[in-house]
């Protein structure tokens, strides 16, 4: 027997090479067939092959089968493994991907909601939610945001069971949206106090308030709207630049650069774009955002840049145009759109630059070639004019020929 080197490197302790346990052969042999289908490498899914081995040999030493996989006993597997001297690394990069194989394959069963009763908070959000639905005409992803911002503040007026609204004052909402937004950005503190506003607009529509509170609610600091900040024609031609199209991630990165700064798409847009939206025929792209679809034309260097990527594009679990290049691969959410450019421009060299800059440069491009507000609204999908009116002031062309010659009065 070789005995080991002192300064060899230590290892975690072996399973044996044949599983056993009751996840032993059945399911191990779906976890492999599995990850396989979402696009894992060979050296990805062995690892987490490995360690639904280890968790199968555990369950056989506790004397459990597979119907007692729940939360309590994987919480219970971990902790015997992280107890060990020399922790198998399996244990803490591959415990999420495998917990998934065993809720997608029914081995796991999610914890729902709590059934109990619900709190006085919960009542009074639900309401306000229909509210924000029948009344408002919000979507859902405005009526989840308005809750998640300022359902929180109801708390603070909870007693003897009940949401005590009379308690509900300046002071209290200001002190909440302190708290609420102190780790947030300009941009997330303006939500913020937009939500409490709503909320107050529903109680008092309702009766649950006597007095408006909204005016002695203060105005965010930062919060005045400035500008439409773009970029130029030499950053655009940097981000496109420090893209390398003969890879599978330089040819996405490419694509989504391209639509955002022609077509002036926004990254949940961008991100929701599928296969299916795509009329090649046409030359047409089908946007869905904002609860309401677009049809924009697909220019020339458009089509290429999605010609490129889509030959590379790997095999997905969904039909969306832009998914990841690791497993499991699928839709990229919109965060992920705005930080690809987000990591291209420091590629490029530039002060960082989100997606939603690149639709502003969409816009400012079209008046800077001389088109109209109308065309712009087109563009962006804008359903007031009002909206659009905003790169009505970077328009420096258009405004230049307003500007009143010095020492002329106008007629």
């Amino acid at each position: 027997m070789t005995k080991r080197s002192l300064t060899a490197r230590p290892h975690a302790e072996r399973i044996p090479r044949v599983p056993v346990g009751p996840l032993a052969p059945v399911v191990l042999d779906e976890c492999r067939k599995s990850l396989s289908e979402r696009g894992y490498s060979r050296q990805s899914a062995a690892g987490i092959v490995n360690l639904a081995a280890r968790l199968s040999l555990w369950m056989q030493g506790a004397g459990v089968g597979v119907g007692a996989i729940d939360e309590d006993l994987l919480a219970r597997f971990v902790a015997a493994e992280n107890s060990r001297e020399f922790v198998c690394v399996t244990v803490k990069s591959s415990m999420g991907a495998l917990r998934r194989f065993l809720i997608d394959a029914g081995y796991l069963t999610v914890a729902g909601a709590d059934s109990g009763p619900a709190t006085p908070t919960q009542v009074e959000v639900a309401q306000w939610c229909l509210w924000m639905r029948d009344q408002r005409g919000l979507t859902e992803k405005s009526i989840a945001a308005c809750c998640y911002y300022a359902a929180e503040v109801l708390d603070l007026v909870v007693a003897n069971g009940s949401v005590q609204w009379p308690r509900l004052d300046a002071q209290v909402l200001n002190g909440y949206i302190a708290e609420r937004g102190h780790r947030y950005g300009v941009v997330t503190r303006a939500h913020i106090v937009d939500a409490v506003r709503c909320l107050l607009r529903w109680a008092l529509s309702t009766g649950r308030l006597e007095r408006d509170l909204s005016a002695g609610i203060l105005k965010p600091k930062g919060t005045s709207r400035g500008l439409p900040r773009g970029v130029n024609s030499e950053q655009v031609a940097a981000l496109l630049a420090a893209c390398d199209p003969g890879t599978a991630i330089g040819a996405r990165d490419l694509a989504v650069i391209m639509l955002l700064v022609r077509l002036g798409l926004r990254a949940g847009e961008a991100a929701r774009l599928s296969l299916d939206d795509i009329d090649w025929a046409n030359g047409q792209l089908k946007v869905t955002g904002k609860g309401r679809e677009l049809i924009l034309p697909i220019p020339v260097d458009v089509g290429q840049a999605l010609t490129s990527w889509l030959k590379l594009r790997p095999v997905a679990l969904d039909r969306a145009v832009f998914v990841r290049t690791r497993a499991p691969r699928h839709m990229m959410t919109p965060s992920a759109i705005s930080g690809i450019v987000a990591r291209i421009s420091g590629l490029a060299g530039l002060r960082q630059i989100y997606a939603h800059r690149l639709r502003h440069t969409a816009a400012m491009d079209v008046l800077a070639a001389g088109g109209s507000l109308a065309e712009a609204k087109e563009l962006l999908g804008h359903r007031y004019t009002l909206t659009t009116m905003a790169y009505a002031k970077v328009d420096l062309t258009s405004l230049r020929e307003l500007v009143v010659p010095f020492g002329q009065v106008p007629r």
